[in-house]
């Protein structure tokens, strides 16, 4: 028999051996790869779903909003602002090369529907006809604003999908009189559901009409809150956007080196903001998991040093018998080593089964990938030779004839 073979041997029977000291080292890095490995599935989860987030954006869709500070997202109050017109909407469909599609839209918080015994508050939306192309919209049932709506300044509104459950738990809200702000209006349609955006935003949850009777009815306001805009080629889009923002800066009447009155946000932005906000929580976890792994090989590092000063005879008797300090010491090493591994592979099915079943409970969203199992194996490997080192070491200074004879005595 090998040495080498010799060694697998004897670090196979000392682990079966001493079964209740590797079940706790395994268990204790098994801990910490559950806690690296949900925290790579969740994140991958929640990276997946932001980008395609981001997609329903629009990666041809520029946005104008009023007011000079970044506005990647939605603000979340009224702010009033009295920047944007129709007219720059106009200017915009014009005079910039690369865009096919503009919608001027305004909308208000706190609007209170009304169907019969049953009322909602919501945020209303006054849009043009191209809204729903530019924005990736679609309808479940129904239809929405025409360019008759909006030539006669028509109170027809198109309902979210939780606003029509809300009002019309038994569903048929098309063709009802709802009263928006105590007014009457005609559902036209009601939205496909949409869910949550990159930003929080609950797209479900609002309602819109059509931009003439928000602008001269509803909210009774020229100013806008957005500009949507659809490019012919996304590929220009720094381009357009930059053309966008001189001609609002003159629009305006901006001297140079004054700040912008409005934001041009673009795709890269919205990405940008959305993976910035899923990092810092991904960071936290991931520095708990760490954390969690270091603990894991310290339990390993102290439960073999105590194994060290129980099998002095033992050790003491292999070097008698003719084995090297370097067999002792890599006999150790890789009972460290397998020890890890065992409880890497433990970890790594018993994290992703948890952030499995905090994905089905809708809680966090989860991907799984080679990513968790190639990590765990890396920092398994990583812990398993950084904590055995020591004990290792420990264990091939073992004097054999001073054990011996501490032994007889």
């Amino acid at each position: 028999m090998t040495r080498s073979r010799r060694i697998a041997k004897d670090v196979l029977g000392s682990l079966l051996a001493h079964q209740q000291r590797s079940i706790l080292m395994m268990l204790a890095l098994a801990l910490g790869v559950a806690v690296l490995s949900a925290v790579i599935v969740i994140a991958q989860g929640t990276e997946a779903r932001i980008m395609g987030l981001v997609a329903n954006h629009g990666l041809d869709m520029l946005m104008v909003r009023a007011g000079g500070e970044v506005q990647v997202f939605a603000p979340t109050a009224d702010r009033g602002l009295t920047v944007l017109v129709e007219g720059d909407a106009r200017a915009i469909e014009a005079e910039i090369p690369n865009v096919t599609l503009v919608s001027a839209v305004q909308n208000q918080r706190d609007i209170s529907v009304v169907y019969e015994d049953r009322a909602v508050t919501t945020r209303a939306f006054g849009v043009e006809p191209d809204w729903m192309e530019i924005r990736r919209r679609a309808m479940a049932e129904g239809e929405f604003v025409s360019e008759s709506d909006m030539a006669a300044m028509s109170r027809v509104v198109m309902l979210g999908p939780k606003v029509a459950r809300a009002l019309f738990p038994e569903g048929g809200a098309v063709e009802h009189t709802v009263r928006v702000a105590n007014d009457p209006y005609v559902v036209k349609g009601v939205f496909v559901e949409e869910g949550v955006n990159a930003g929080g935003d609950d797209w479900d949850d609002r309602i819109v009409v059509p931009f003439t009777t928000s602008s001269r009815r509803l909210f009774n306001r020229p100013y806008l809150e957005q500009i949507v805009i659809r490019t012919a080629d996304a590929r220009q889009m720094p381009e357009t956007a930059e053309r966008v923002r001189e001609l609002l800066r003159v629009r305006h009447t901006i001297a140079a080196g004054e700040q912008d009155d409005f934001f041009v946000r673009e795709p890269e932005d919205v990405e940008d903001a959305a993976l910035d906000a899923s990092s810092t929580l991904s960071t936290l976890s991931l520095a708990i998991a760490i954390v969690a792994l270091l603990a894991g090989g310290l339990v390993i590092m102290n439960v073999m040093l105590s194994a060290v000063a129980q099998r002095r005879h033992e050790i003491g008797l292999r070097r008698a018998m003719g084995a090297r300090a370097s067999d002792i010491h890599r006999q150790f090493l890789f009972e460290s080593l397998f020890v890890a591994l065992a409880g890497g592979l433990v970890g790594v099915v018993l994290g992703i089964a948890v952030a499995r079943g905090l994905a089905a409970a809708q809680i966090v969203d989860s991907r799984v990938t080679w990513v968790p199992f190639v990590a765990a194996m890396v920092s398994c490997v990583v812990i398993g030779l950084a904590f055995g080192v020591q004990p290792a070491r420990k264990a091939a200074r073992v004097e054999p004839a001073t054990t011996l004879r501490q032994q007889a005595v």
